[in-house]
């Protein structure tokens, strides 16, 4: 018979080669013979852990401090596992006490940097990966997990580059595939994304997050049969996990996210059993995270399309309150009077002395297009009409413009802020940002003659594109604002802070018409106004009004504009890839009741039409 130390290697043989239930049991075999074994109370902590079985785990590992308290190792994993359990505080105070008994612990830096993540404190998250990483290089779970925040900060290039590094050290690494392809189905590589998430699934058949990243990926390349059919995988992973006992909060987070985009994607046509799950999910305790959130506004989504518009509209007000307390925590809450402070920048720079002074520079070209306009006003419609015509790439939500605008400081040897610069741009520099911005552009596709751009909020920068681009087609997108604000109020727009609160979409509409109104006044260049009811109601007048606008000659192609194959990477991914509908026209009107108070204010304040260029 082999001795407890001989079974313990057994086990712990079995734990490295992710035997885990042998591993379990051979522990606990051990104590039964010697309950006096910290290390095996602690290996018997951990692998339970990993099993699923969280409170068992923080009480073995808390026999295993009960005789070695200063053990860091064990406090270090004991945090991980509170984490695991969702208990932050109790994983914060943990792990830093691992870090006093051991401060070169590069795993407890690793696990404190995934806590402080989670509490809203992504910039001492970041230093702790970096302190992981100082301390251990070839750490792929650390150069996994600083690339989670760089690329939720939105610095995709770094975030794709430590995934890749993590790659490197660990091949086999199916959350860092996973990781891989969010990151590069941002920057529109859907293709390779799609690759990114099927090889993670090669690695995990039961990634349910995988099969959800898949499923979104497939649904911006217009595969809708295929996203169903992952997101209903997703959705059967999770519940068979849930079913062997406790799991994680964030198993319920991608549960709900799945049964979101499920109930998008089918609408009226979201069987009543799936109904029923979701709202026994928004029963589950603790429920309360990002999944939730996606949950209530899909379902709210289905609820309207069947009719349920009460239902729906206390979904949209629970989820968008859930948002906006996450960003108050997060200190990522919309200020008005930062965006009034934009704009009255932006009015009092570009005036027509400016313009007089800038006419002439830039470069004489007819590549550029720029669609543009508040969220959910009608621009991936517009441009999908475009998109289908053979002479013109359709190229997304571009942050070129954002870009050359943010470039300006270093093209003019300057320390001043870009609209600053802008006062004194000169003919020369304004070339140079023109024939940059064209290049990019024709890196995209080489043989279009028209490239679009559809950054919906491209209006703030049209003095700028004007300036560089003189002969460039504007098309601004107008729709009747409350439409347009319960759009955004039904929508997990994650990048937008002002969308989340009534009183903060007044004053970003505000905004935006005073914007819109200066350039009304100032613009240089001719800009055309594309109203959806009108599209809504007379597609084919519109789309070639669009098109002639363009300078180009007809094609009947244009009218199919749901059947053309192309990415849509933004939230109206599902509704393009559907003919023209009439319900989207008036359905304000199905939450008169429940949404009043901002509907008033935006009629008091002229809101309740489109604006007049």
């Amino acid at each position: 018979m082999a001795t407890t130390s001989e079974a313990v290697a057994i086990a712990i043989q079995h734990h490295q080669a992710g035997r885990l239930q042998a591993a379990e049991q051979v522990y606990r075999q051990v104590l039964t013979v010697d309950p006096n074994r910290p290390d095996v109370w602690h290996l018997l902590g951990v692998v339970s852990a990993q099993l699923g079985r969280f409170q068992f785990g923080v009480e073995c590992i808390g026999r295993a401090l009960a005789a070695k308290p200063d053990w860091a190792e064990a406090h270090s994993n004991l945090g991980n596992v509170l984490w695991e359990q969702g208990k932050l505080d109790q994983a914060e105070v943990s792990l830093r006490r691992a870090l006093q008994l051991k401060p070169d612990c590069a795993d407890a830096h690793n696990n404190l940097g995934n806590t402080l993540k989670d509490l809203g404190r992504p910039d001492e998250a970041v230093a702790c990966y970096r302190h992981a990483l100082q301390i251990k290089p070839d750490f792929p779970d650390a150069h996994n997990n600083l690339g989670i925040i760089l690329r939720e900060q939105g610095k995709l290039e770094e975030g794709i580059a430590c995934f890749q590094r993590a790659l490197q050290l660990k091949p086999d690494y199916a959350q860092a595939h996973n990781n891989l392809g969010l990151a590069l189905k941002e920057v529109g590589r859907l293709a390779e994304a799609v690759g990114c998430y099927q090889r993670a699934l090669q690695l995990n058949p039961d990634f349910a997050e995988a099969h959800t990243g898949l499923g979104d990926a497939l649904t911006s390349l217009g595969k809708l049969d295929e996203a169903i059919d992952c997101h209903r995988r997703a959705v059967a992973c999770c519940r068979r996990v849930l079913q062997t006992g406790p799991r994680p909060a964030r198993l319920h987070d991608v549960l709900g996210k799945a049964f979101g985009q499920l109930a998008i994607i089918l609408g009226k046509r979201l069987p009543e059993d799936d109904l029923t799950a979701m709202r026994q999910l928004l029963s589950e305790p603790n429920f309360r995270g990002a999944g939730r959130i996606a949950l209530q506004l899909g379902l709210a989504q289905a609820l309207d399309a069947k009719g349920g518009y009460d239902e729906a509209a206390e979904h949209l007000r629970q989820a968008n309150a859930l948002r906006s307390a996450d960003l108050r925590a997060r200190n990522r809450e919309y200020r008005p009077a930062v965006e009034r402070a934009f704009v009255d920048a932006v009015i009092a720079t570009f005036t027509p002395q400016l313009f007089a002074r800038a006419n002439g520079f830039g470069l004489q070209t007819d590549l550029p297009v720029f669609i543009f306009g508040l969220p959910r006003s009608g621009t991936t419609l517009a441009e999908q009409i475009l998109a289908s015509h053979s002479q013109v790439f359709g190229a997304g939500e571009l942050p070129y413009c954002e870009e050359t605008l943010n470039l300006l400081p270093k093209a003019m040897v300057r320390n001043d802020t870009p609209l600053e610069c802008l006062r004194d741009l000169d003919r020369k520099t304004a070339g140079y940002l023109a024939e940059r911005h064209v290049d990019r552009l024709q890196a995209l596709d080489e043989r279009a003659l028209r490239i679009v751009d559809k950054m919906p909020d491209n209006y703030h920068r049209l003095g700028l594109i004007s300036i560089l681009f003189p002969q460039a087609r504007l098309i601004h997108c107008r729709r009747d604002l409350r439409d347009v604000a319960l759009s955004c109020w039904m929508t997990n727009f994650a990048s937008l802070a002002w969308a989340w609160n009534p009183d903060h979409i007044a004053f970003h509409f505000e905004a935006y018409r005073r914007l819109m109104d200066h350039w009304q006044k100032v613009l240089p260049l001719p800009l055309l106004d594309v109203d959806y009811e009108e599209m809504v109601q007379d597609m084919e007048g519109v789309a070639r009004r669009i098109v002639k606008w363009c300078g180009l000659e007809w094609e009947p192609g244009c009218l199919k504009f749901h059947q053309t194959q192309r990415p849509v990477r933004t939230a109206s991914a599902v509704q393009v890839r559907r003919p023209i509908y009439q319900t989207s026209v008036g359905r304000w009107k199905n939450y008169e009741k429940s949404m009043s108070e901002l509907f008033s204010r935006l009629q008091r304040s002229n809101f309740g039409t489109p604006p007049k260029s």
